[in-house]
């Protein structure tokens, strides 16, 4: 994924930032409820395409964008866009392009915020579209779903909303700072993103649409196995760290960990090698089909063996 322009001035102000006392604003608190509450909101009938024709690709081309208020509550109006999104899409892939363009409507909220303060509100709001939008597609899916895949699907998102802790642990870490409700929206508008895709992909299946998974990074990405529970037992991270160098954090059914960096071998292969150098192997990159890693070295006493071979199935 992309960053976005704000994290520009992430980067700047970190060094800065990090180690000041924490600040527990709307922002964070926010970005832990709305997700949270997906299965407990009333089913509702489900959106219909509206007789409105969609916009013509010169039309989508025009994106309006507001003038920031960084004491405005936008949460009516997120709602309301992403409404007017699905009522106006001509289908589901065009209803998570239109989501896009929300995005790009509030995008100066990013830009144009100066304080640390307004940063972190900023990045609220751009989750609460994403947020939004996933809980719109899941008030459609559960109303259309026969009841074996609903409780399916219903189980994964219980899952993948239980296991928020421990992704934020791995992704961002402890709570820190200032800036810490920025990097914890900006993660979650990440994800919740992604399972709005999933969700969506899950929901054409039903109604017989064509849909197409957006491309996700060779190199970078998490990946977890929960083993069909609603806990992570075994995670791959590869990122590229503040120093620009690529790394990877890997954990095996909660026994062994590895840190290391890895150098990229093309085609979603990356060579990996831990930081001690007594553990070499290859992560393969499947987007969203899932990551493994092969033990290919081992030098001195681990608890790995050449051959040694980990699934990590879930993109997060």
């Amino acid at each position: 994924m992309k960053k976005r322009l704000y994290w520009i001035t992430v980067l700047l102000i970190a060094g800065l930032c990090i180690g000041c006392g924490k600040q527990e604003t709307e922002s964070e608190k926010n970005g832990t409820s709305q997700t949270e509450e997906i299965h407990d909101q009333p089913e509702l009938e489900e959106q219909t395409v509206s007789g409105e024709q969609p916009e013509s690709d010169e039309q989508a081309k025009s994106v309006e964008v507001i003038v920031p208020d960084f004491e405005y509550d936008y949460t009516e109006d997120i709602k309301a866009d992403v409404e007017s999104a699905v009522s106006n899409a001509s289908s589901l892939q065009n209803e998570l392009e239109n989501i896009d363009l929300i995005t790009e409507k509030y995008m100066p909220l990013a830009t144009e915020a100066q304080s640390q303060l307004d940063m972190n509100r900023a990045s609220n709001w751009l989750f609460t579209i994403w947020d939004t939008e996933l809980n719109n597609l899941w008030e459609r899916f559960s109303n259309l779903a026969d009841q074996e895949t609903k409780d399916r699907i219903l189980t994964e998102q219980r899952n993948w909303i239980a296991m928020k802790d421990e992704i934020t642990l791995l992704s961002i870490g402890s709570s820190e700072g200032s800036i810490y409700p920025l990097l914890y929206n900006s993660l979650w508008e990440e994800k919740t993103k992604n399972r709005a895709y999933y969700l969506a992909n899950e929901l054409a299946k039903i109604k017989g649409e064509a849909f197409t998974l957006p491309e996700t990074s060779s190199k970078y990405g998490l990946y977890v196995d929960s083993m069909g529970s609603d806990g992570v037992y075994s995670s791959l991270f590869t990122q590229e760290n503040w120093q620009e160098k690529d790394e990877a954090d890997i954990s095996i059914y909660r026994l062994g960990q590895l840190t290391g960096t890895f150098m990229d071998n093309g085609d979603g292969e990356l060579i990996f090698t831990s930081d001690d150098e007594n553990v070499k192997g290859i992560i393969k990159i499947d987007g969203w089909n899932g990551v493994s890693f092969e033990v290919t070295e081992v030098h001195g006493a681990s608890i790995f063996t050449v051959g040694d071979t980990f699934e990590f199935p879930y993109l997060y």
